[in-house]
């Protein structure tokens, strides 16, 4: 029975033998004594052969039990994974055995000695460390050498996708805004860009929301001790009579027929009855009506919910989220207000965003003291009606219009109000140069005008745009 068996490896071993010399993947003499395992690669047995050529100088091809070298070799390499985890993970496959620790090497001087001394018959083969596979690709593989250190790519940060990215400044921006929105209990204020990837409008650093009321520069003093010199009326709840109220007696709005009228209908929206050089007088904290009344309209929360939107051709813009009607008052423009001489000292891209508050401005007053005539600058703050965009034919108006302060001091609000029915999400603009506009309709100009001096080209698009507006 012996010699079945040794005649059956015999013939196994020239088998093997055959199939490794057939392969084109090998360039080298594969020795009789290495065997083709079916778990192993042929990087592996080139490896291994060169291993035993430093090893065995003196006779690589002496024959060895591989499959007993790494059975016993495992527990071993386990016990010194620390002292040769470094060497391990960069090592070539050729130098594997001038690689190892220290330990490993005096092992190995030791085996070469007691195989000098030996007898002719071969006794156990000495040990062999075992150096870990190169990673391939999509290819499991487990090991009993020490562990592997992640190749480079494995240390990379994860990228951020980039629209999660931008859905966070953009909401970051809004829950900012909002804050100071739902303390004046106004709707929402949010934005949109199907547009390009622009993240959130280009701001100035350290913009500032400004829902109502204005931010006052320090050479321009408070109105409050003027509560008291303000007319006030004695209506139960509401308003109804204006030639009654008494907080309509400075007013001088009114009907084609001149009698005095209230700058809002039945239904709280703008009448239109307002002429050039005058104001609108809503009632006061010192009136005995309350919030329902019908002469209290711009002063109350903005109750249109808005989207600040990116535009095709004119930056961002603002829309209403639901359909406005004819007269509704949308809301307030807010800023600094300053005076008018430190207005005419700011240029550039700052300049688009200062209204001057001139209603009762004329060319007769040129003359009168300048250090009384205010402006709204809206560029360092302000609140959504900044992205109001101009247009030739728009489709609101601004109206001065005070409740806090008395017409003459030139510090009204200024509310837009809409001039048409407004769909929802159509965008919402004034003219930034009405008396312009007034003039070419007064002449009835049509078409594209020559650039006046001092002011831009206009791109709104409308049939009778006029080509420029002043800014």
């Amino acid at each position: 029975m012996q010699w079945l068996i040794e005649r059956w490896d015999e013939k196994q071993a020239q088998r093997r033998l055959a199939a490794v010399r057939a392969s084109p993947e090998i360039s080298i003499t594969v020795g009789p004594h290495q065997m083709l395992h079916e778990d192993r690669t042929v990087y592996e047995l080139v490896r291994g052969y060169n291993e035993l050529l430093q090893l065995y100088p003196e006779d690589p091809h002496q024959p060895r039990d591989l499959d007993a070298e790494v059975k016993r070799l495992r527990p071993r390499v386990a016990a010194g994974a620390t002292d040769n985890a470094g060497a391990s993970a960069s090592a070539s496959g050729a130098d594997a055995a001038a690689a190892g620790g220290s330990g490993t090497r005096r092992d190995m001087s030791r085996s070469r000695s007691r195989s000098r001394g030996s007898s002719s018959s071969p006794g156990p083969p000495p040990p062999r460390a075992m150096r870990p596979f190169p990673r391939r690709a999509h290819v499991p593989r487990v090991t009993s050498s020490p562990e592997i250190h992640p190749s480079e790519e494995d240390d990379k940060p994860m990228e951020v996708d980039r629209p999660s990215r931008r859905l966070r400044r953009r909401e970051s921006l809004e829950n900012r805004w909002s804050a100071n929105i739902l303390r004046h209990g106004a709707a929402s204020v949010t934005f949109v860009n199907e547009v390009n990837a622009e993240e959130i409008p280009n701001l100035v650093e350290g913009f500032r929301y400004v829902e109502r009321n204005y931010v006052r520069a320090p050479d321009v003093p408070a109105n409050d001790h003027l509560s008291d010199c303000l007319v006030s009326c004695e209506c139960i709840e509401a308003c109804i009579d204006p030639q009654e109220c008494g907080c309509q007696d400075p007013s001088e709005l009114v009907d084609d027929m001149g009698s005095k009228v209230f700058a809002y209908t039945h239904d709280r929206l703008f009448n239109f009855h307002l002429r050039p050089g005058t104001e609108v007088i809503e009632c006061n904290a010192s009136c005995s009506c309350d919030e329902n009344c019908l002469n209290r309209v711009a002063q109350l929360p903005r109750d249109v919910p808005i989207e600040i939107f990116r535009t095709p051709e004119c930056g961002w813009g603002a829309r209403a989220t639901v359909a406005l009607p004819r007269g509704k008052v949308v809301g307030i423009y807010t800023g600094q207000l300053i005076r008018r001489e430190e207005a005419d000292r700011r240029y550039g891209e700052r300049k688009s965003y200062i209204f001057d508050l001139d209603v009762r401005e004329s060319v007769e007053d040129e003359d009168e003291d300048i250090t009384e005539r205010f402006s709204v600058d809206g560029y360092a703050y302000g609140n959504w009606t900044r992205f109001v965009n101009h247009s030739c034919e728009p489709n609101m108006r601004v109206y001065p219009v005070v409740w806090d302060t008395i017409p003459e001091l030139n510090q009204p609000y200024l509310a837009f109000v809409a001039t048409e029915d407004i769909p929802a999400r159509t965008e919402m603009s004034i003219d930034y140069d009405p008396k312009a506009g007034e003039e070419a309709r007064r002449t009835k100009q049509k078409g594209r005008q020559a650039v006046p001096e001092g002011a831009r080209e206009c791109r709104c698009g409308t049939e009778s745009c006029r080509g420029w507006v002043r800014v």
